[in-house]
C-alpha cells in the first residue's frame, strides 16, 4: 500500500512539473519593419488590430534589434542565439560555419516537441515540420490556414508535452501581392521623411500595409487557436516582425528602419503588460525560452530576457551589435537606448546592392529606387536623400530618442565628440572580443566565381556625384547645403552645354 501511495506521489510530481512548463509559440513577420504597426507609434498608415491588441496584452520592447537586416542571418541568429561572427552567417548565401544546435535541441532535451511551418531559410531539420503555411518567400499568392498547427498543439497535449511552435509567415515579403491596398488609399499614406514622396513610393507603402494587414489576420487566427484551445494561459505567445522594410535604408541596411523589429511577449498571470526600453537582440530570444522552460544558462550569445519580463529591471544589453556585409560594402554599428554609431571604413565607396538598384530588377521596390534617380534629375533634394543611402562619411551619430529616421548625422558636431570616441571604442573592443572584422566578400559572389559567372554587377553610375570634402567633419545640414550647391551647380553645367 505504502509503495502504491509513494507511486502515485511521484506519478502526481512528475505530471505537476510538466504542467508548469508553459508552451510557446512565435509568430515570425518577415520584412516588416518596426513602424508599420500601430502599437509602435511609427507614425505611418496601419491596419494592424489583432498585433495591437497583442501589444496591450504583453511586453512591448522598444529597442529591439536583429544583427543583420537580412532573412538568412536573423533566423539563424533567433533559432540558435548566435550572433554572425560566432557562426559565420554574415548575409543570405552564408552558411554557417559548423552545424549548431538550435531550440528544437535545447527545448526538445526539456521534453518540448519543437515545430515550424512556413519560411525556413536554413537547415531546420531538426524541427517537425508543421503544414498550413508557405514556405517560398517569393510566392506570388502564397496561402496559410491553422489547420497543421492545430494538429500539432492537439497531438502534443494529448501526449502531456508542452510544445514549441514556430508560424513563420512570408508576409510581407515581397512580391507584396497579398491582401486589398484599396484599404489604404494613396493620399492617407504616409510616407517616412528619409524617402522621397513620390507616386510609386506611395504605391508601394500601400501594397506593403496591404500584405501586412494579411499578417495581422494570422496573428489573430493564431491568438484564436489558442483560445478555442484553452492554452492560452499556460502558452507565452512572442510576435517578431523580423528586419526591416525592403525599402532605401531599410532591409540590407544598419538603420532602424532595417534593423529596428518589433517585440511582443504575451504570457497571462505571469507578465504584466508592460512598455519596455530595454536593449535586446534575436539572439535573446533562445535562452530565454530555455530559462522559462527550466533549462540551464547556455553558452552562446544571446543572454535571457525573462528578468526584463518579470519586471525586475528595464536593463539587459549596453548595446545592440549591428552588422551590415553584403554587395562588397561593409559597416558596423552598435546602438544603445540613447544613441546609435556606424562605422563606415569604406567610405571612398558608395553602398550599392543589386537586387535594389540594379535598372533591370524586376522587384517593386527596384521601381521606387528608379523612380527616384529620375527624380533627382531635377530635384536636388531627391539627390539629398539618394545620398543617405549610397553616401556615408566615416562615422554617423544618430540621437535615438529625438531623430528615431535618423536624418541629423552628429558625428560631425563637436558637442558629440566624446560620444562618438566612447562609442568608437566600444564597438572596436566588440568587434575584438568577438574576433570580427569587416569585409567586401560577398557570399554570392563566391558562388558565382566558382560556378564561372561573372561576380557583381557594377555600381550604378547615376547614382555618384562629386565627393565631398572631408565629409566627416560636415554637420547634417551641412553636407545638405553644399550636395544642393553642387547639384545646382551640375544642372548648370548641364543647361549650358
Amino acid at each position: 500500500m505504502r509503495t502504491c501511495f509513494l507511486f502515485f506521489v511521484s506519478a502526481f510530481l512528475i505530471s505537476a512539473g510538466r504542467a508548469e512548463k508553459p508552451n510557446f509559440v512565435i509568430v515570425l513577420a518577415d520584412d516588416v519593419s518596426w513602424s508599420s504597426f500601430g502599437c509602435a507609434d511609427g507614425g505611418l498608415y496601419t491596419r494592424t488590430p489583432n498585433i495591437d491588441r497583442l501589444a496591450s496584452e504583453g511586453v512591448r520592447f522598444t529597442n529591439f534589434f536583429c544583427s543583420v537586416a537580412q532573412c538568412g542571418p536573423l533566423r539563424h541568429e533567433l533559432y540558435t542565439g548566435l550572433l554572425p561572427p560566432t557562426s559565420g552567417v554574415y548575409s543570405n548565401g552564408a552558411k554557417p560555419r559548423e552545424k549548431y544546435k538550435s531550440i528544437a535541441n535545447y527545448l526538445g532535451e526539456l521534453g518540448y516537441t519543437v515545430g515550424l511551418t512556413g519560411k525556413t531559410h536554413f537547415n531546420v531539420s531538426d524541427f517537425q515540420k508543421i503544414s498550413g503555411f508557405e514556405s517560398g518567400g517569393n510566392h506570388s499568392a502564397p496561402e496559410w490556414e491553422m489547420s497543421g498547427v492545430k494538429r500539432f498543439m492537439e497531438e502534443s497535449k494529448a501526449q502531456d508535452k508542452p510544445f514549441c511552435a514556430v508560424i513563420a509567415s512570408v508576409n510581407a515579403h515581397h512580391p507584396w501581392t497579398v491582401g486589398d491596398p484599396s484599404h489604404f488609399p494613396l493620399d492617407r499614406i504616409v510616407v517616412p521623411p528619409h524617402m522621397m514622396d513620390t507616386p510609386i513610393t506611395r504605391e508601394a507603402l500601400a501594397i506593403h500595409a496591404a500584405e501586412v494587414e494579411d499578417l495581422d489576420d494570422q496573428v489573430g487566427a493564431t491568438m484564436k487557436l489558442l483560445d478555442d484551445l484553452k492554452l492560452a494561459d499556460n502558452t507565452v505567445l512572442i510576435f517578431l516582425s523580423e528586419q526591416g522594410t525592403a525599402l532605401p535604408n531599410g532591409k540590407w541596411s544598419v538603420y532602424d528602419y532595417g534593423t529596428k523589429a518589433l517585440c511582443l511577449v504575451r504570457w497571462p498571470g505571469k507578465i504584466k503588460p508592460v512598455v519596455t526600453d530595454a536593449v535586446a537582440m534575436y539572439c535573446d530570444i533562445t535562452p530565454t525560452l530555455v530559462d522559462i522552460a527550466g533549462g540551464e544558462g547556455l553558452q552562446i550569445d544571446g543572454k535571457s530576457l525573462l528578468p526584463v519580463l518579470n519586471g525586475k529591471t528595464s536593463s539587459h544589453r549596453d548595446h545592440a551589435y549591428l552588422i551590415h556585409q553584403a554587395g562588397g560594402y561593409t559597416q558596423r554599428a552598435i546602438r544603445n537606448k540613447e544613441y546609435k554609431l556606424i562605422w563606415n571604413p569604406e567610405r571612398e565607396n558608395d553602398y550599392y546592392l543589386g537586387v535594389l538598384m540594379q535598372p533591370k530588377s524586376g522587384k517593386f521596390f527596384a521601381k521606387v529606387w528608379q523612380e527616384w534617380l529620375q527624380e533627382a534629375k531635377t530635384n536636388p533634394t531627391a539627390q539629398i536623400k539618394i545620398d543617405r543611402v549610397v553616401k556615408h562619411p566615416e562615422f554617423e551619430l544618430y540621437d535615438a530618442k529625438k531623430d528615431s529616421w535618423e536624418l541629423d548625422n552628429l558625428a560631425g558636431n563637436p558637442d558629440y565628440a566624446q560620444v562618438v570616441k566612447k562609442m568608437h571604442g566600444q564597438l572596436k573592443a566588440d568587434m575584438e572580443r568577438r574576433k570580427d572584422a569587416f569585409s567586401t566578400v560577398d557570399p554570392k559572389d563566391v558562388k558565382r566565381d566558382k560556378k564561372g559567372k561573372p561576380t557583381r554587377t557594377k555600381r550604378n553610375e547615376s547614382t555618384k556625384k562629386p565627393e565631398l570634402s572631408e565629409p566627416s567633419k560636415l554637420s547634417d545640414k551641412q553636407n545638405e547645403r553644399e550636395a544642393k550647391k553642387q547639384v545646382r551647380q551640375k544642372l548648370k553645367e548641364k543647361q549650358a552645354e
